[in-house]
């Protein structure tokens, strides 16, 4: 017996037999009765090959592993379970060639934990060593370098946490270097390019910086080269260029900048070039010239570059995927794309074409799986049937938004996956057969046809797309009641059917995708009914859009209970009554519209303990992705600084709260403070009572605050003034009173509207100055926050004036009454002022009748 593969168990008297002559055995990919590795494997005289890789192995090395001396090659690759310590005399198999550990001994320290394991005469005859995914944490030690002998060294998919330590280039014979995806920090070592053998160098996913080093272009041999996910800076050097057995290229998400060097368009053995997602900041301009010795490339991606191709050039490489987003390729459309008959990927979104799409387009793309021609000015009529890639094995993504294409929604091949043709000009109805493909299960799991002119009905047959998880279809003319059958989409995720003419109930047929539903957004539309009780059950949503209907009835108590996902919630302009629903479970939430129905009573003080708008640095974070390409805009309109505005992805970062038009009562808690991170405030036309805040200055964050049109008295507190960021105030119509604290930044409203209605204030920016009296009236404001009467000065001086005045009133009084002459003086005095009064007062009306007169 000289080779044993593919065993599916190991029978118990294999252990017994003779296996003096095996030299290979390969029993990996088994799941064994027991999950220990077998000691009696490594007595085998002659074995010389053993893999046992992904087998649920646990436990530690046997020792007997050092009984093993012809063996040259040992894999135990993916057994998660085996741990423990190394055995002793791991370091003297001197005759192992190549060793795989990737995936076993996790969490260790390559440093710490196999620095005896590796040393012996291991570091001077091994030839590969493979310990990938292992999770491996600690530095890169400094003596792989000893291994003078390795030709390949794979340790991507760990935690190391160093610098690349410069001794790696003492491996002369390094062919095949892998240190992806780690957490490697530093600049890439100049010694590098000593590897001078090196086929295969893989640096991409960590977090290197500094510049390229100019000695990589001494690697004559390197076939492939991978940089990518990373912080790298400066310039692509030169050197290269020098490169010419290169064929695949990565340097895509880095912070690369300036011209791509000419050196690069020489290597003619390109297949795959990458400079994506950099900063090139349309430095370079790139002509058909430069790409004319790329006749291997398969896989083009460009950003950030120019691209200046005559409309006669015919490229001399089929590709299979180009990416030139955010490139400039117009205003023409890429003529020299008619050639490629071979693409599964296209990607020309954001390219500043401004040009009808030409009809030889739709012949190239039956072989693609993905296309993108968003955000452009692209205009034509779409095809009656898009013709994509239909082999049944691949979903395939049509990203057409923001564009000026016309036409009807077209029919699509069940395999399509994702469609987007929103914000153009698609008219007509959306078809009742879209989701009905004779029997054939629909692959669609998102489908955007926002922002167009649809007209007529939501179909019915939509619901037959059960993989659905984003349905948009708002800001068209749709109407009719939304269809009532979403039991299968057990997976749907948005729900956004905004800005329509759409009537009945929200569907309670949705309370199958509670479990998932994260985005429900049916704003301005004419729905009726209660607060959808199906909502109790979606724990995962975070942005619930219920505004601008006619919607009535009562906030249920547990939306603030259960819904603890919520960030944004906006209720603005329905009919909703009852009190106000306590939220302060809901720990994310960060935009709060009620505004605008007829909720009654207090504000709650729990208001003031809503996290997101405490945590000043916390974004609010609602993500809206709508398809594997391209964020989606929710659009909300928010009425803040006195001007109605539409917020898209920002509004995942505004922290806002609008009361406004309600018939609140009571005071403004003082609670309310707290939120130090709020942005807007808007209690406006409510009932509310009592005093503003006295430290309404902690919340530094407010740029809007509108507390107009209620019933608040007292005096301005003075730290509205250190309210830095504040850029539009209104305390109109109430009952303030006292002098305004004009300073700081109150100084830059001077608009005397903004305390219209408040009789009693005075100072800048109003006309009316202040007496001596209002004056002093805010000078001691501060001393309100004291709740103690035993420590304020302020209430002995009133104790004390007032006792005063009614020692001197009784001592005048029976003066009075026992002094008859001062008791005559007295009188005839007050007479005589009550004479002078009476002419002052009908001479002044007389003057204002005349007036009066003369005016008309």
């Amino acid at each position: 017996m000289g080779v044993v593969t593919r065993m599916n168990n190991i029978p118990e008297s294999l252990p017994h037999l003779n296996f003096t002559s095996l030299t290979f055995m390969d029993i990996g990919f088994n799941m064994f009765d027991y999950t220990s590795i077998p000691e009696w494997l490594f007595r085998i005289p002659n074995l010389r090959h053993l893999s046992m890789t992904n087998c649920g192995l646990t436990g530690t090395i046997p020792s007997s592993v050092g009984n093993a001396t012809s063996l040259q090659f040992l894999a135990l690759s993916g057994n998660e379970g085996i741990s423990g310590d190394m055995p002793r005399g791991f370091g003297n198999f001197c005759n192992l060639l190549s060793l795989h550990l990737g995936g076993t001994f996790v969490g260790k320290s390559l440093e710490e934990d196999f620095r005896d394991a590796f040393s012996g005469c291991i570091r001077r005859n091994l030839n590969v060593l493979s310990f990938g995914g292992s999770s491996l944490k600690g530095p890169l030690p400094d003596w792989l370098g000893e291994f003078r002998n390795l030709t390949s060294l794979s340790l991507s998919g760990n935690s190391f946490s160093s610098s690349i330590p410069t001794s790696i280039g003492r491996l002369s014979r390094l062919q095949h270097l892998d240190l992806d995806d780690n957490v490697l920090n530093g600049s890439i070592p100049e010694s590098l390019g000593r590897l001078s053998g090196l086929q295969f160098l893989a640096l991409g996913f960590n977090a290197l910086d500094g510049s390229i080093p100019e000695s990589l272009g001494r690697l004559s041999e390197l076939q492939y080269l991978d940089l990518s996910n990373n912080a790298l800076t400066s310039s692509i050097p030169e050197s290269l260029g020098r490169l010419l057995r290169l064929q695949y290229l990565y340097l895509v998400k880095n912070a690369l900048n300036g011209p791509i060097p000419e050196s690069l368009f020489q290597l003619s053995n390109l297949e795959d070039l990458d400079l994506s997602d950099n900063n090139f900041n349309y430095s370079s301009v790139i002509t058909g010239a430069h790409l004319a010795n790329l006749t291997n490339l398969k896989y083009l991606s460009f950003n950030q570059l120019v691209l200046n191709i005559s409309t006669d050039w015919i490229p001399g490489f089929q590709a299979l995927q180009i990416n030139l987003s955010y490139c400039h390729c117009g205003p023409k459309f890429p003529v020299w794309l008619n050639n490629q008959v071979n693409l599964n990927y296209l990607d020309i979104s954001n390219t500043g074409i401004k040009d009808s799409i030409p009809d030889w387009f739709w012949n190239i793309t039956g072989t693609m799986t993905i296309l993108d021609l968003s955000n452009n000015e692209i205009n034509g009529r779409l095809p009656q049937r898009l013709k994509f890639q239909t082999d049944g094995y691949n979903n395939v993504g049509i990203f057409l938004r923001s564009n000026h294409f016309e036409g009807s929604v077209p029919y699509f091949s069940p395999n399509v996956g994702a469609l987007d043709l929103s914000n153009n000009l698609i008219s007509g109805i959306i078809p009742s057969n879209l989701g009905n493909f004779d029997g054939r299960t629909p692959h669609l799991s998102s489908l955007s046809l926002s922002s167009n002119n649809l007209t007529g009905i939501i179909p019915d047959s939509l619901c037959n797309l059960v993989g659905l998880w984003l349905l948009e279809l708002s800001n068209n003319h749709l109407e009719g009641a939304i269809p009532n059958c979403w039991n299968n989409l057990t997976g749907l995720q948005y729900f956004i059917l905004a800005n329509n003419s759409l009537v009945g109930e929200v569907p309670g047929s949705l309370i199958n995708s509670s479990q998932s539903l994260e985005v429900l957004h049916l704003s301005n539309n004419q729905l009726h009914g209660e607060f959808p009780s199906f909502l109790k059950k979606c724990t995962s949503m975070t942005t619930l859009a219920l505004d601008h209907n006619n919607l009535s009835g009562e906030i249920p108590s547990w939306v603030g209970k259960t819904m603890t996902s919520l960030m944004i919630l906006t209720l603005k302009e329905n009919n909703f009554i009852g009190n106000l629903p306590f939220l302060s479970n809901l720990t994310s939430l960060h935009f709060l519209d009620i505004s605008h129905n007829s909720f009654v009573g207090f504000i709650p003080q729990s208001y003031g303990s809503l996290m997101g708008m405490i945590n000043v640095s916390m974004n609010g974070g609602a993500n809206f992705p709508s398809n594997t390409r391209e964020g989606l805009i929710i659009k909300i309109l928010v009425y803040t600084k006195g001007t109605e505005l539409q917020f898209g992805v920002t509004l995942s970062s505004i922290k806002f709260i609008d009361l406004s038009a309600n018939n609140l009562s009571g005071q403004i808690p003082k609670e309310i403070v707290n939120l130090v991170g709020l942005q807007n405030l808007d209690l406006s036309c409510n009932n509310l009572s009592g005093e503003i805040p006295i430290d309404i200055g902690r919340m530094q964050s407010l740029e809007s605050l509108d507390l107009s049109r209620n019933e608040l008295i007292g005096s301005i507190p003075p730290s509205l003034s250190t309210l830095h960021f504040l850029g539009s105030l209104n305390l109109s119509y109430n009952n303030l009173s006292g002098k305004i604290p004009y300073a700081s930044q109150l100084t830059t409203f001077n608009d005397p509207s903004i305390y219209a209605g408040n009789l009693n204030l005075c100072g800048a920016p109003l006309s009316k100055n202040c007496t001596s009296e209002e004056s002093r009236s805010n000078s001691h404001v501060d001393d309100q926050e004291d709740d103690d009467d035993n420590d304020n000065p302020t209430i002995w001086f009133g104790i004390g004036l007032m006792s005063g005045f009614v020692v001197g009133f009784l001592i005048v009084l029976i003066t009075l009454l026992f002094k008859n002459e001062w008791r005559y003086a007295y009188f005839r005095f007050m007479d005589h002022m009550y004479d002078m009064m009476y002419v002052k007062i009908v001479i002044t009306i007389n003057k204002i009748k005349r007036a009066l007169f003369v005016m008309s």
